[in-house]
């Protein structure tokens, strides 16, 4: 709905009266949040919006809603609503599907890679003791399907959301990626303290054998690059043009 320029909400705070003396601020309609009137009146009194936005995220303000409250003052000075992109909400749920797919795969090759390490440590240095390692041409036949199914499949996810992440700078800072890689290097963290407390208490108990810390080793090794490869990635910011 168009507004009367002289009874513009905006401008309850220029501090214009008869009298000389600041003019109370109108009351604001009851469907805008404060942080909205906060940033349409220091508008108003001439602030620019890169230091609005910067003075609201010292305080504490997300970024993200931040962007929200300047949707609604934008969509009150133009008169129309900001229109919606193609895809709408259901680009979250598709980029959703995409990093849990990637991460899943990711999880299945790492996985196979470690138990094909596993085999030929086994093979080259067998326990007498243990008669478990017999004839292993299933687990490699199992282990080399997850493994060229599962990382071809993984490289052309990440591959797609690079590419997303080149074009839409903004994916950079959504809630999506950050939520689902954290939530992933929890889940890597986790394996890597695990593993290090199973070497612990074999070391502590006097049981520690090269086979051990060769697997020991494999883990470690695998888990360490994914924790740092998605640590430092999660972390990247965009390419400034």
């Amino acid at each position: 709905m168009a507004q009367d320029p002289s009874q513009d909400p905006l401008q309850d705070l220029s501090g214009d009266s008869s009298n000389g003396l600041p003019k109370p601020a109108l009351a604001q309609p009851k469907n805008r949040s404060e942080l909205v009137n906060f940033i349409a009146a220091a508008r108003s009194q001439g602030a620019s919006d890169d230091f609005i936005s910067g003075l609201l995220r010292s305080f504490g303000w997300p970024q993200r809603e931040i962007e929200r409250a300047y949707f609604v003052v934008y969509e009150e000075l133009v008169g129309f609503p900001i229109p919606s992109p193609a895809g709408g909400q259901g680009e979250s749920a598709r980029d959703a599907f995409v990093y849990l797919l990637s991460f899943v795969t990711l999880g299945m090759w790492t996985q196979a890679l470690g138990e094909i390490g596993f085999i030929l440590i086994n093979h080259v240095i067998p326990d007498p003791l243990s008669r478990s390692y017999g004839d292993s041409s299933f687990q490699i036949a199992f282990c080399l399907a997850r493994l060229l199914v599962a990382y071809p499949v993984y490289l052309l996810l990440m591959r797609k959301i690079l590419k997303d992440l080149s074009v839409y700078r903004e994916k950079t800072y959504s809630g999506v990626r950050k939520w689902l890689t954290y939530l992933a290097l929890l889940i890597v963290a986790l394996v890597g303290i695990g593993t290090l407390m199973a070497f612990l208490t074999s070391f502590l108990r006097g049981e520690l054998t090269p086979r051990f810390l060769l697997k020991v080793f494999v883990i470690l090794v695998i888990d360490g690059a994914v924790l740092a490869y998605y640590y430092q990635w999660v972390q990247r910011r965009p390419v400034q043009v």
